[in-house]
């Protein structure tokens, strides 16, 4: 049998997990947009500027390609710590 105690803390904890969840949610919907605004910025200014949109665009996808470079280079950072700990 479940205690009342038992039954809140389990309530707390879902309820807990639903908010992290909806701040996980807001976040890459954040980010989301922002590349979109991003983008479409960058097409803007090439046509006000008339400056050359496809070059525009391979900066922007060369800056995609290094940030995504870091972000390897964090994960494998990442797994190698966890790795040590683990090992130890």
């Amino acid at each position: 049998m479940v205690s009342h105690q038992q039954q809140r803390r389990r309530k707390g904890v879902l309820q807990k997990r639903r908010v992290e969840a909806g701040k996980r949610n807001r976040l890459v919907r954040t980010i989301l947009l922002g590349t979109v605004a991003v983008g479409l910025s960058l097409i803007w200014v090439a046509r006000e500027l008339e400056l050359d949109r496809d070059a525009l665009l391979g900066y922007l996808a060369n800056s995609a390609v290094f940030v995504a470079i870091l972000i390897a280079c964090s994960l494998l950072g990442a797994v190698l710590a966890w790795l040590i700990r683990r090992l130890r």
